[in-house]
């Protein structure tokens, strides 16, 4: 095999760098496709095309984005201070419980507060009418008077004090069952025996948080459809490559016969993926997965627990 030549020509568009870097992230860079408008999607799918086959350039412009983030790193790990961070770092579904019982023009000020991300999952989460006026809101809204806006944080912070308490950064069970979703089994199996012997009770109380992409295959059919109409289609390409037999067969009994030859087709097609493709594919499904059960719209009954009358 011949590898590729290292570019001499020096890539100063700054299209295409995001080009390149596009192309190197794969998978991984769905969530910033998502963020895209239909014409930026165009353009920067036109640059990736124009780009010729160049393995180094992809990993300089990879390692030029890691070197350009390590400045930001620090601020990512920053105990949050104010209520609009602590909301910011919060799930869509929390926030909306949090306010919506609030007028139009309280939530449209919350909103104005947030972080774009979190702000968008909550008004996925509130009914359409009230997250519409709210938006509607938001468009005209003005000067907010300092005292009105102390008393709003400090009622939104007594209400999320109460519903997600605060802990210490990086602890409890929970933040550690996410550090075991991304070991592989056999690490997996040990460590949480270990743990368990050292703490009796811990493993039980982790694996209870613990929701892995092999774990899908115990959900009802309800809950695989309504995964799969969150799930982009390329996504799920990818990340059905090679999966378990358990986990591909509940997907494709979810789907039309046509609709699961054409996925066969597509994985198929796909040709060699990179693994780190794969599993930034299933991690993002069961980060998906998880918001869903979050937000109550699916269960994680494993299908041995059944209900008795």
């Amino acid at each position: 095999m011949t590898l590729p030549a290292r570019s001499s020509t020096p890539m100063k568009s700054g299209l295409q760098r995001s080009a390149l870097l596009m192309r190197a992230l794969g998978a991984r860079a769905s969530a910033v496709w998502s963020q895209l408008s239909p014409q930026e999607a165009e353009t920067l799918s036109q640059a990736m095309q124009a780009l010729p086959e160049d393995a180094v350039a992809e990993q300089r412009a990879v390692e030029s984005y890691v070197a350009s983030m390590a400045t930001a790193a620090p601020t990512q790990n920053k105990q949050p201070n104010t209520i609009w961070e602590r909301l910011s770092q919060c799930d869509g579904a929390l926030i909306a419980s949090l306010i919506q019982d609030e007028s139009p023009q309280v939530i449209a000020l919350t909103l104005s507060r947030l972080a774009p991300d979190p702000a968008a999952q909550a008004v996925r989460a509130l009914p359409r009418a009230l997250a519409t006026e709210a938006l509607k809101r938001m468009l005209s809204l003005g000067e907010v008077h300092a005292s009105a806006l102390k008393g709003l944080a400090l009622a939104l912070e007594a209400r999320l004090d109460q519903a997600h308490p605060r802990r210490s950064q990086g602890g409890g069970h929970e933040h550690v069952a996410r550090i075991f979703d991304r070991l592989d089994s056999k690490s997996e199996k040990s460590l949480l025996s270990s743990l368990d012997t050292a703490e009796p009770g811990s493993g039980e109380k982790i694996r209870a948080f613990m929701f892995t992409f092999e774990d899908l295959a115990n959900l009802d059919a309800a809950s695989l459809q309504t995964i799969l109409g969150n799930v982009d289609r390329a996504v799920l390409t990818i990340a059905l490559k090679r999966a378990p037999e358990s986990v591909a067969d509940a997907f494709f009994a979810n789907i039309t016969q046509r609709a699961g030859d054409l996925l066969r087709d597509e994985i198929e097609a796909a040709g060699p993926i990179r693994r780190s493709e794969i599993d930034a594919a299933r991690s993002e499904i069961i980060e998906i997965a998880r918001a869903l059960v979050k937000r109550g719209d699916i269960l994680t009954h494993s299908a041995e627990d059944e209900l008795v009358e």
